[in-house]
């Protein structure tokens, strides 16, 4: 067998819950401030795939 590399590309849905004065202001804190509160995957594909060495035999 060979050794393979495979890169993908994944979208995520992430949703942050935290207290703020307004939703400018929690769009502007969420990283720094917020708790994770869910994620999803929405979306992933193979972008593309090399082999990286053959296995001695």
């Amino acid at each position: 067998m060979d050794v393979f590399e495979v890169t993908v590309v994944r979208t995520e849905m992430i949703t942050f819950t935290l207290r703020a004065a307004s939703g400018q202001d929690a769009e502007e804190r969420y990283l720094m401030d917020g708790e994770e509160t869910g994620s999803e995957t929405v979306e992933l594909r193979v972008d593309s795939t090399q082999r990286q060495s053959p296995t001695a035999a």
